[in-house]
């Protein structure tokens, strides 16, 4: 692998850069500032550049309610570092397929939709989105941070986040909203930082941990979203468990069951943790919306299963529908990738998934993979998956588990192999 980029190459790469933000912004001189240190940063420390994304992105959704703002520096890191793969200073590896292979079936299905339904200013935001993220993703593969970095840097900015928004976040019929999120996303933005700092605590065995996990844990009661519990007992369970013995794994699930059937009442303490002062009735009226768009969803991406009906459209197409008519997401990622995109879309999305979290994982790569899994249920629930803001700590997570080296044993190997020579 040849050595990062010298000083001449990164001049002719940052000038149309730099040039870009003075045409753009011609009175914001730290801007064009922060995108040269951005650009230079990136140059010569990829790995560090791409973990100030996740404080960066939760600034910018705090403060200005521009998406530029959350969505320029991923854009910047991520053509450097793509720059940086096409000559050959940092390597490609066979999980770029799949991610190629993702983002050319969102762009066909965007671009050549099957049916006529919405404009092009609906569709493309959130394809724009998703494809930076597919981006942030291929570039993290290719040189992956440390993964304790990683999880200690989504743990306290998570952490910060949660105090910034119980000191100054909204309330939208008594549940907590803030960073420009309703209830349902603002707490699966939550759960992954809490994950990651339970999974520190666990790996470190510092209860000094316990305490930027508190945090999050607070504010994700006060918004009240059972699919960001459900995320957050996930990505706890994970941690618990794995690195154990098959046998012991299967005990510990067993005896959940066990304590569940008998003590039928349990469940119903944790939903009131969860969902605190939320009525039955809103309860099952919302679960009721859901599971009629989940359907509608499901039989469209039957119906249209080649390329789906556009990436961006289920909203308008499902407010058109007589079959429907109301205009509201799939509410499941999963779900909206098939509709929308077609079931080879997601195939490969799910393909992803399986290879970043299939096989033994130890020490703290193992804190990554339950952030994923926290992650891949909270898509269950709600369609984060296009929103750098809560997205960008599963997309780098799961890029270090996708460049992780395999072992003679048919595992993998020790963290230190997902440091680029770069961080060395």
């Amino acid at each position: 692998m040849r050595p990062a980029l010298g000083t001449p190459a990164l001049v002719v790469m940052a000038s149309p850069v730099l040039t870009y933000v003075l045409l753009r912004y011609e009175r914001r001189t730290l801007l064009a500032l922060a995108a040269a240190t951005l650009v230079l940063l990136t140059v010569r420390s990829p790995a560090t550049a791409v973990l100030l994304l996740i404080p960066a992105g939760l600034l910018g959704a705090a403060y200005t309610d521009a998406s530029f703002a959350v969505l320029e520096p991923v854009v910047v890191v991520t053509l450097v570092m793509a720059f940086q793969i096409v000559v050959g200073a940092l390597p490609i590896r066979s999980s770029h397929l799949w991610v190629g292979l993702l983002a050319s079936l969102l762009l066909i299905s965007s671009v050549f939709p099957s049916v006529t339904s919405g404009s092009p200013t609906d569709r493309f935001p959130d394809l724009t989105w998703m494809l930076a993220g597919l981006g942030l993703l291929a570039v993290t593969i290719a040189s992956p941070p440390h993964p304790q970095r990683l999880a200690r840097v989504t743990a306290w900015a998570g952490a910060l986040a949660a105090a910034y928004v119980l000191a100054d976040g909204d309330y939208a019929n008594g549940r907590l909203e803030g960073f420009g999120f309703n209830p349902n996303y603002l707490g699966i933005l939550l759960a992954l930082p809490l994950v990651a700092a339970v999974g520190l605590g666990h790996r470190t065995r510092n209860p000094a941990w316990l305490a930027p996990a508190a945090v999050c844990l607070v504010a994700i009661a006060e918004t009240q979203s059972r699919g960001a519990f459900l995320a957050a007992a996930a990505g706890v369970s994970v941690v618990l468990v794995q690195g154990r013995p098959l046998r012991h794994q299967a005990l510990i699930l067993l005896s959940a069951v066990g304590i569940a059937s008998a003590l039928p009442s349990s469940l119903g303490v944790v939903e009131n943790v969860a969902v605190g002062d939320r009525s039955s009735s809103e309860l099952s009226y919302n679960s009721t919306v859901r599971e009629h768009a989940a359907e509608f969803a499901a039989r469209v991406a039957i119906e249209h299963p080649l390329r789906g009906i556009g990436f961006g459209m289920f909203p308008s197409y499902a407010a058109k529908s007589p079959r429907f008519g109301v205009h509201m997401a799939t509410h499941n990622d999963y779900l909206r990738l098939a509709a929308e995109a077609g079931a080879a879309a997601l195939a490969a999305f799910l393909a992803l998934l399986w290879l970043g979290t299939k096989g033994r994982r130890s020490r703290d790569l193992a804190i990554l993979r339950a952030v994923v899994v926290s992650y891949m249920v909270g898509l269950l629930f709600g369609n984060s998956l296009a929103n750098l803001v809560a997205s960008t700590p599963f997309w780098l997570s799961l890029g270090c588990l996708l460049a992780a080296t395999p072992s003679r044993a048919g595992g993998h190997g020790d963290d230190a192999s997902h440091i680029s020579s770069t961080e060395r």
